[in-house]
């Protein structure tokens, strides 16, 4: 049995198909970015003590449904994946728009940085790996699952 706890009207105009929970140490806050295949990732700030968000800010800029959001270690970028094929990269603490990388239209479908947020890696719907470069967003391996990774 559950219940909800809080309830967000319109938070988004279509489904939630990713999410991702992010702790910054320096502003030692916490934020929830939601992904829609509305086009927007919404960012949330939570409150731990009264378990409550509050909206932050919108990223708009991808042209079809996001599918897949991600943060950083450090909880400072953010990385989406659209059904429009592209990566975008956000800095969290200035709210801002950093570079798109074009990832192929069946290739982005989920994000994820390296452990240093030089790279991100993606999955797609044909089963590969695909890691790309964050500084100049170039695809730099790409690894397939079709049995063992090398």
């Amino acid at each position: 049995m559950y219940s909800v706890a809080q309830r967000k009207d319109q938070a988004h105009s279509d489904g939630v198909w990713g999410l991702a929970w992010s702790k910054s140490q320096p502003q030692d806050r916490e934020l929830i970015l939601t992904a829609s295949v509305d086009g927007t990732v919404k960012v949330w700030n939570w409150d731990d003590k009264n378990s409550s968000l509050s909206h932050r800010w919108t990223l708009e800029g991808h042209q079809l449904g996001v599918v897949s959001v991600t943060t950083n270690r450090a909880g400072d970028l953010a990385a989406s994946s659209g059904l429009d094929g592209f990566i975008k990269v956000w800095d969290l603490n200035l709210e801002s728009f950093i570079k798109n990388i074009e990832g192929g239209p069946v290739d982005v479908w989920t994000v994820a940085f390296s452990m240093d947020s030089s790279h991100i890696a993606t999955g797609s719907h044909n089963g590969k790996i695909n890691i790309f470069k964050v500084e100049d967003g170039k695809k730099e391996t790409v690894l397939g699952t079709a049995g063992k990774l090398p």
